[in-house]
């Protein structure tokens, strides 16, 4: 059998080798930045909620300003708000849960695939 001398082609086929782990490095770099949003902006939406619960003790108020915050977010979702007072000087903690979805899934699997996280928040109320 001849030796194949002529290698024409084979950086293209090496290309198409790799081209897959490509695909993947960037889908997991999209999903981590994605989860990068979703922590920040819980975060901004949990503060911005117990501001807005330290100056007008309505937990609805609250939950429209977390709503708000979060924005028609396709990465996040509102899943509940609890506010429990730890003193009686009016010392509270609000807990937000939400879930966060993985970004490359079909959306009929995304709410068996979404990862459910809380985020609390210590404030004091400002009104008595």
């Amino acid at each position: 059998m001849k030796k194949l001398k002529n290698e024409r082609g084979s950086l293209s086929i090496e290309f198409l080798g790799i081209l897959p782990f490509f695909f993947m490095f960037f889908l997991v770099l999209w999903q981590v930045v994605a989860s990068g949003y979703a922590l920040h902006t819980v975060k901004t939406a949990a503060s911005e909620g117990a501001k807005t619960y330290a100056a007008t003790t309505d937990i609805d108020e609250a939950k429209d300003t977390i709503t708000q915050a979060i924005g028609n977010s396709s990465v996040v979702d509102y899943q509940g708000l609890e506010v429990e007072f730890l003193n009686s000087s009016g010392k509270f903690e609000l807990d937000l849960e939400v879930s966060h979805s993985i970004i490359f899934v079909p959306d009929q699997w995304k709410p068996s695939t979404s990862i459910t996280f809380d985020e609390s928040v210590v404030s004091q109320v400002l009104v008595e």
